[in-house]
């Protein structure tokens, strides 16, 4: 059986489960080295070590960037969080059989009307 998990590095103690959020795919990602210049720029591949200066385009044509180990925000506000969304094939007792394949990425937590991105 097909499960979809939320990886988030934000806050590793609480497991974020899917609710039919809209997933948006990758459809580009770029890696940045110190001085700002692209070292590596592919379409649609997620990095999964991924560190600091890593962008993700989505298919919104918004930038998400890396800033740790699963942790996503928007390029122009720290304060809009991301998770990596993957399809993973599970038992009966809901232990991964192997590795998943990356969906795209969801919002973590946005609620405009309290104030949280």
């Amino acid at each position: 059986m097909k499960k979809i998990i939320i990886h988030t590095g934000f806050h590793p103690e609480v497991k974020r489960e899917y609710r039919g959020e809209h997933i948006y795919k990758v459809v580009q990602t770029r890696t940045m080295n110190s001085e700002g210049k692209t070292v590596l720029d592919s379409n649609g591949s997620v990095i999964l070590d991924a560190k600091d200066n890593v962008f993700y385009r989505l298919d919104h044509s918004g930038w998400i960037k890396s800033v740790g180990p699963e942790k996503y925000v928007t390029d122009w506000c720290s304060e809009e969080r991301w998770g990596r969304v993957e399809s993973v094939e599970v038992d009966e007792s809901g232990r991964p059989l192997g590795e998943g394949d990356t969906l795209g990425f969801v919002i973590l937590r946005v609620d405009r009307a309290r104030g949280i991105l």
